[in-house]
């Protein structure tokens, strides 16, 4: 069954990837005509034969994430919004392609008017005129993947109408097959490249791709943030208008106000707004555990009484408790220069396919910290910048992280450069502290030491329950003689070699005994005579002798 699966996803793959031949050889003639040709040498294109690398006409001039930039821009849309989603993985990429892929915009040119009727009828099963009161054509932002504008209900309400493209999904769904079936290839190619894991990389951008443009999806996503902070007058979290939403439409509270960019300009109190926008920040980060993954400026909105509305809730971060606690750790080892226990976290949530020395990786922390603090104060430490150097350093000895955290880290440099644009001379690692230190007292408080002590406790009754169960099925199992033991041992390539050769050796030394013993019982067996001794004697001590010599000169020289 094993070989039979592999077959039929190597013939899925295959059948996706040319299901667009067209689609397919533009790819790698874009990838060939800015200098990636190598990553793809030898691999058989339909129509296109084996590739052969070339250096390209940009090779001298540009930079390799210069050059990804181009090749992002000759591929469209799609590719923009994936040179996104890996601007956030800087575990996965060198540094200098994120810093490269940060600088991606998505704004395309608009939709024309029908298209975006087409699609809300189709969601809605009526015309925009008849579903909304008023209904303005002309969109507020076009990006890749939707299109917003702005309604009126016929209840009144100002609403957002998100909409998706027409066909985007499966346009992005097919050029991530075809990316799927390129990434094989690559790794088939270049053994050293299975440590970066292409092809799970391109299933984490399915996956975040699938999630984006579904916004059923998001909309549960703004269900969950505005429950959140439904304490929280100083933060606006737009409503969702189900009868309106789809997984191709979703309709949602209008937020009338200023970019956060703006606020400035409007006369706003930048300090009440920086501490607003750190404190909510901080309590999706620290406190809930579910934050919003791409909170820059765009997605800011300052309203009446310096409320800010967020928006844009389709690329979102969850953390577990437990890596909850790991993120509370490292910040609280931050706060308090307790760097052997943020390499010794890194150490234990890392992906580690081969043995790393953990002293080299502790000692790569202190570097890092080293770099960051020597010469300047704490006040001047950039935390989200920190992490992400670590990260960093975690890809040079070969640890991965999982998109959990590196979403985390990087919504830490985003919020640390938006709170510092706000308010120059804020602190970010000072206002951390309250929310810091609160959550490591609740952490090891006797209200939730109480809760795992319980849970630990009826775990262990649980099993105490099942325990004498079990013991008397594993007695009846040995006295019936059921019980079977299997064990997989998984020798290397050496020491089965050894194991051969030592039973060979055990083989052959079983022969020479045995020919010994058997040629002297033959002595009493008389003529015909050779070499003064009887022949089956003779020829028996002839092949200890020669078992003798094989065992002691052959199998060294031969096996050695």
């Amino acid at each position: 069954m094993p070989l039979v699966g592999q077959l039929f996803k190597r013939t899925r793959q295959l059948s996706a990837a040319y299901r667009d031949v067209g689609r397919l050889r533009e790819i790698v003639r874009v990838l060939l005509n800015h200098g990636f040709g190598y990553l793809l040498e030898n691999v058989d294109i339909p129509g296109m034969g084996r590739i052969k690398a070339r250096r390209s006409k940009t090779h001298r001039v540009l930079s390799a994430p210069q050059r990804a930039l181009q090749v992002i821009a000759d591929l469209g849309p799609t590719y923009v919004k994936i040179g996104q989603i890996l601007s956030t993985r800087p575990d996965l990429i060198p540094a200098s392609f994120v810093e490269a892929f940060q600088t991606l915009q998505d704004d395309v040119s608009p939709l024309d008017e029908q298209a975006i009727r087409g699609v809300i009828k189709e969601a809605l099963k009526n015309e925009p005129e008849v579903l909304f009161d008023e209904f303005d054509p002309r969109p507020l932002a076009s990006a890749s993947i939707a299109q917003v504008h702005r309604a009126k209900l016929k209840t009144g309400e100002e609403v957002v109408l998100k909409v998706r493209r027409p066909g985007v999904r499966s346009t992005i769904l097919k050029d991530l097959e075809i990316l799927m079936f390129l990434a094989r290839q690559i790794e088939r190619n270049f053994p050293d490249a299975t440590f970066f894991d292409l092809s799970g990389i391109v299933k984490e951008i399915e996956v975040s791709i699938r999630a984006e443009t579904d916004f059923l999806v998001e909309a549960g996503n703004l269900r969950r943030f505005a429950l959140n902070f439904q304490d929280k007058p100083e933060i606006k979290i737009p409503v969702v208008y189900r009868d309106f939403t789809t997984s191709s439409l979703l309709t949602m509270e209008y937020l009338a106000g200023v970019k956060i960019t703006k606020a400035r300009e409007a006369g706003r109190n930048m300090e009440v707004i920086g501490d607003r926008y750190l404190g909510a920040a901080f309590k999706m980060l620290f406190e809930d555990g579910l934050f919003h993954g791409d909170l820059h400026p765009g997605n800011v909105i300052v309203m009446e009484d310096d409320v800010l509305g967020f928006i844009d809730f389709g690329m979102v971060g969850r953390l577990t408790p437990d890596m909850k606690d790991n993120v509370i750790d490292c910040m609280f080892g931050l706060l308090t220069m307790d760097f052997r226990t943020i390499a010794r976290i890194f150490w234990e949530i890392g992906i580690k396919d081969e043995s790393v020395s953990h002293a080299q990786f502790e000692a790569d922390v202190v570097e890092v910290m080293e770099r960051h603090l020597v010469g300047k104060s704490i006040s001047d430490l950039q935390m989200g910048q920190f992490f992400m150097d670590i990260l960093d350093g975690a890809v040079r000895h070969r640890i991965r992280v999982t998109t959990h955290y590196t979403m985390l880290f990087k919504a830490l440099v985003t919020t640390e450069g938006m709170a510092k644009m706000l308010v120059p001379d804020i602190n970010p690692l000072e206002v951390s502290r309250p929310y810091i230190e609160t959550l490591v007292k609740h952490r090891y408080s006797l209200d939730r030491f109480s809760r795992e002590y319980y849970y630990h406790l009826s775990t262990l009754g649980r099993l105490l329950n099942r325990l004498p169960f079990a013991l008397g099925q594993l007695f009846s199992d040995i006295e019936e003689r059921k019980l079977r033991l299997t064990v997989d041992v998984n020798v290397l390539p050496d020491i089965r070699k050894e194991i051969r050769r030592t039973d060979d050796r055990r083989l052959m030394a079983a022969v020479a005994v045995g020919a010994m013993v058997a040629g002297s019982l033959a002595l009493d067996f008389g003529a015909p005579i050779f070499l003064g001794l009887p022949l089956l004697s003779t020829l028996l001590f002839a092949l200890a002798l020669f078992a003798v010599a094989f065992l002691i000169l052959g199998y060294p020289r031969r096996n050695g």
